[in-house]
C-alpha cells in the first residue's frame, strides 16, 4: 500500500498528509490536531504551541484552560473549532471536526485535499456514536484492536454494577473511586442522584466538572475536599470522594473500599474485577471494544487503513480488518512494522 498520506510517527503523532499531525509534534508540519486532552494524546503540546498553528474543538480548549490556567486563552495560534465547522487552511486543505463519543470534546478528524481526497483520523472513540467520518484514507485508533476484546456486557450493566458495589459498600465506610476525565464525570453522573452522602473531590477536579456542567452536562455538586464541609466530612465514614488526574489516589492510605473504572484488566463476560472485599474494578469505559472498531471502520468507507501501533494491537486489527472487510486494505503504522501484513 505505497504512497500513503497517512500514518503515524515515532513519536506517536497522527501525520493526515504533508503538512497536518493529530496529537503529537512534527518538524516542519505547520498544523496540529489536539483530539482531545487524555495525558497519552498530549504529546510534546508545549513544544508545538511554539512552533504550530494547533486546532481542537471549543470544549477540548475550555478543558486545557481549566487544567493548566496558562496562556491558552490568549494565544492565537490556539484555534477551537465548531463541530461539523469546515475550516480552510493556508495550504489549501479542508479542516472537519466530528464528535467521537470519547469524552467531552473528543473528536474524529478529517482533512480535505484539493485534489479531493479525504484522509482521517478517528481518535479515541467510543461505539455506537451519531455520526462517522467518511474518507478514503483512515488511520485508526486499536486500544481494543484485538479479537480478544469483546466485551459481552453493556456498558449500562457496567453501570449498574457500579451504583450497586458504591451503595454496599457506603454501609462498610468510604467509597473512593478513580478514573480517566471524561470517565469520573461519568462516574458523577452515575452516582449524583443515586446516593445520600456527599461526594468529595479535588478543586482541580471541581473545576474540570464545571467545564462539563456548562456544555450541558447535568451533574451533581462535589465538595472539595479542602473546604470545611469537605474535612468535615473526610472525619466521617460515610462519603464518596472520586479522584482523577494528579489526584493522588495510589499515593494515599486508601480508608474504605477503593475502586477504579477501567476496562483494562476486567474479564471480557463480567464488567467486575473483585480484588478483595475492600477492593473492585469495574469496567467502565468509553472506548469502543474489537467489534466496535470493526463496525467503525466499516462506517467510514475508507478503502485504505492504517492501524495505530503505538499503543497497543495495531498488527491484530490490522489483521482483522483484512479478513473481515473484503473491499478494505489495512496495514499496522509503520512506527512499529512489527510485519508485512498478507
Amino acid at each position: 500500500m505505497d504512497h500513503l498520506r497517512v500514518d503515524v510517527f515515532d513519536n506517536g503523532a497522527v501525520r493526515l498528509g504533508t503538512n497536518l499531525v493529530c496529537d503529537g509534534y512534527a518538524e516542519g508540519f505547520d498544523f496540529r490536531v489536539q483530539t482531545h486532552i487524555h495525558d497519552d494524546h498530549m504529546g510534546d503540546f508545549n513544544r508545538s504551541k511554539g512552533l504550530q498553528d494547533i486546532f481542537m474543538s471549543r470544549e477540548t480548549k475550555a478543558l486545557l484552560i481549566a487544567e493548566l490556567n496558562a496562556d491558552i486563552e490568549y494565544r492565537d495560534n490556539i484555534i477551537s473549532l465548531g463541530w461539523g465547522e469546515e475550516k480552510e487552511l493556508e495550504d489549501g486543505t479542508k479542516l472537519t471536526f466530528v464528535r467521537s463519543g470519547h469524552m467531552l470534546g473528543s473528536t474524529q478528524v478529517v482533512v480535505e485535499y484539493p485534489d479531493g481526497l479525504r484522509c482521517g483520523y478517528s481518535g479515541d472513540f467510543s461505539w455506537p456514536i451519531n455520526d462517522v467520518i467518511q474518507v478514503d484514507e483512515l488511520v485508526v485508533d486499536s486500544t481494543y484492536g484485538s479479537s480478544a476484546s469483546i466485551r459481552k456486557y453493556s456498558q449500562g450493566e457496567a453501570e449498574s454494577c457500579l451504583l450497586e458495589i458504591v451503595s454496599q459498600r457506603l454501609r462498610h465506610g468510604s467509597v473512593h473511586i478513580h478514573a480517566h476525565r471524561g470517565t469520573i464525570e461519568r462516574v458523577l453522573h452515575i452516582l449524583s442522584a443515586n446516593i445520600g452522602v456527599p461526594i468529595l473531590g479535588s478543586k482541580r477536579l471541581i473545576s474540570e466538572i464545571s467545564v462539563y456542567q456548562a456544555n450541558g452536562f447535568a451533574l451533581g455538586s462535589v465538595t472539595s475536599t479542602d473546604s470545611e464541609k469537605g474535612r468535615v466530612a473526610l472525619n466521617g465514614k460515610s462519603y464518596v470522594r472520586l479522584y482523577a488526574k494528579g489526584d493522588g489516589f495510589r499515593n494515599e492510605l486508601i480508608e474504605g473500599t477503593s475502586i477504579s473504572c477501567s476496562a483494562f484488566m476486567t474479564k471480557p463476560d463480567n464488567p467486575v474485577v473483585e480484588y478483595s472485599e475492600k477492593a473492585f474494578g469495574v469496567a467502565l469505559t468509553n472506548h469502543a471494544d474489537f467489534e466496535g472498531t470493526i463496525e467503525y471502520i466499516r462506517a467510514t468507507g475508507a478503502k485504505k487503513i492504517v492501524t495505530d501501533n503505538t499503543r497497543s494491537h495495531g498488527v491484530d486489527l490490522a489483521v482483522a480488518v483484512n479478513s473481515l472487510i473484503s473491499d478494505a486494505y489495512a496495514q499496522p503504522s509503520s512506527n512499529h512494522p512489527a510485519f508485512t501484513v498478507r
